[in-house]
């Protein structure tokens, strides 16, 4: 099978990876596929495509590039985007192949490649296929036996059978980190000034260490195209040694969901830090069942070894709802796991949802209270709320369709607001036994009563230095974004624009020194 003649393939030409703009978040997906393409000896360019605005500049820059093949990937909110990307690379001549990955294309293909345009998707890991994919395009070769894609072939899709794995973690490529502007990833303190939250300091400059792939877990909103595995403690903590070093980091945060699946991983992350030179800190996430059999000691140590932000799911504080969900924790595992917590100084953040299937106000109200007991317990904790959304390949999906709550791939798509994507408060399928006004309504009372909560337990003075740390920080934001542009260069990087760089970085530091003495949270350095 070979791309229809419409295309003029360029067997020199590199490969083209556009990624979101980085923010918060470090593009693991990219840095391993750009990785293992480079560790092959591929020319392959990573692209980052504005979160918002004029995208003309990124289409011209692909089109310059004459690229052999050009990938796009994330999850499901970012089909629609990326289906205009392609719209406007049509517009501009493009007589190149898309492919497209990830999260948004794995459960549903046939659709991914429909609604966006796109000539093939690769369905699980893309590490292996897409370089295969890329060496038949430029050898113009038959692709059609490369196990994991999906072919758009004029009006059907043809699909290969699975495709590979990197069954042992271990040899995952080192990831390119220079393709990933240091800017936008390592300084992620300064981007959390917006947030009033105890967890992240102005300065902090932050390694992101991935663990492992895919979950043992089967709760119903989530979905995992790969099986469960992990990488060792100790290849991570090598990794971070001269990641740490390399770009001054005081902080490492692990980019996935269980690090510390299990006790001996807790004690083997324990040791390894024990080993580095200076001290750090660093974010992790966790179930609430893997901390109850954290036993006191050990999380001591994992306090006094760095660990400084757990995040976890609590999702419901009603017992009826978490078993529906298939969360297998119970609302004493929360209440007793954010006590200890709270005992040794480890800063939680939690997540909760409303929306669940057959949920009612009392679920609800149950929520309601144990998010302001425990907030009455530690002000500390960082709560997140969202609505029930059934994402394809999720059991919440299958659901939905199986009760005609939603009609096809396409009435989903049709349904979701692309316009609020990273807003959680979205209704798009209501699985409860509330109508969708008081669903609605009761996502936003426990939204209100978290912020009024959140208030009344801080304080007064707490509240006013939060407030004018965001403050300066959207002050600063509109005169870099909008002032300092019209200036020209020379005054830009003139010792003028250092000292305001100067002086606003030290007004922060100091604002976060006094926050943070106030809220009680004692951080390394």
């Amino acid at each position: 099978m070979w791309i229809s003649g419409e295309y003029n393939i360029n067997p020199d030409g590199p490969v083209v990876l556009v990624s979101q703009n980085i923010r918060y978040t470090f593009p693991f997906a990219y840095g391993y596929l750009s990785g293992y393409l480079k560790q092959k000896g591929e020319d392959v360019r990573v692209l980052f495509r504005p979160m918002l605005g004029d995208s003309g500049s990124l289409v011209k820059k692909i089109m310059e590039l004459k690229p052999v093949l050009v990938g796009f990937g994330s999850l499901y909110p970012e089909l629609k985007v990326i289906s205009e990307l392609i719209g406007k690379l049509n517009a501009a001549g493009r007589r190149f192949p898309i492919v497209i990955g990830g999260q948004m294309v794995s459960p549903i293909p046939e659709f991914a490649l429909k609604v966006t345009g796109a000539d093939l998707g690769v369905i699980g890991e893309g590490e292996i296929t897409l370089y295969k994919l890329v060496r038949a395009l430029r050898e113009r070769q038959d692709f059609s036996n490369i196990g994991g894609l999906a072919i758009k072939e004029k009006d059907k899709v043809i699909f290969t059978g699975p495709g590979e794995i990197i069954e042992d973690l271990a040899r995952l490529p080192p990831i390119p980190y220079e393709f990933f502007p240091e800017e936008k990833w390592v300084p992620i303190g300064r981007y959390y000034t917006d947030r009033a939250q105890p967890h992240w300091r102005f300065s902090d400059r932050v390694i992101p260490i991935h663990g492992g792939r895919g979950c043992p877990f089967t709760c119903n909103f989530c979905y995992h195209h790969s099986k469960f595995r992990v990488r060792s403690i100790n290849d991570m903590m090598r990794e971070a040694k001269v990641l740490l070093e390399r770009y001054s980091g005081n902080m490492i945060y692990f980019g996935d969901d269980l690090v510390i699946f299990n006790t001996e991983r807790a004690n083997d992350l324990v040791k390894s830090l024990r080993d580095f030179k200076k001290p750090v800190e660093y974010s992790v996430s966790a179930r609430f069942d893997v901390l109850e059999r954290i036993d006191d000691t050990l999380l001591r140590e994992m306090k006094d070894s760095g660990c400084r932000i757990m995040g976890l799911g609590i999702e419901s504080g009603s017992q009826r709802i978490l078993d529906l969900i298939g969360k297998k924790i119970t609302v004493k595992q929360v209440k007793v796991g954010l006590k200890r917590l709270k005992s040794v100084g480890i800063l939680p953040t939690v997540s909760v949802m409303v929306g669940q299937v057959s949920e009612g106000l009392r679920d609800v109200e149950e929520s309601i209270t144990l998010m302001l007991d425990s907030l009455k317990e530690d002000n500390n904790i960082e709560y997140a709320f969202t609505i029930a959304t059934p994402f394809p390949g999720s059991p919440l999906y299958s659901l939905a369709l199986q009760n005609n709550l939603i009609a096809s791939d396409r009435d989903f798509y049709d349904r979701y607001d692309f316009k609020t994507r990273g807003r959680p408060f979205q209704l798009v399928v209501n699985f409860s036994s509330m109508n969708d006004k008081l669903l609605l309504s009761m996502h936003r009372k426990i939204y209100i009563a978290y912020k009024k909560g959140k208030g009344r337990f801080l304080g007064k003075r707490i509240l006013l230095v939060e407030n004018l740390r965001r403050f300066l920080h959207r002050v600063d934001l509109i005169i870099k974004e909008i002032f300092i542009p019209l200036v020209p260069r020379f005054f830009r990087v003139s010792f003028v624009g250092m000292i305001y760089q100067f002086g606003y970085d030290c007004i922060q530091n100091k604002l976060d020194i006094w926050r943070l003495r106030l809220r009680g949270v004692d951080f390394k350095g």
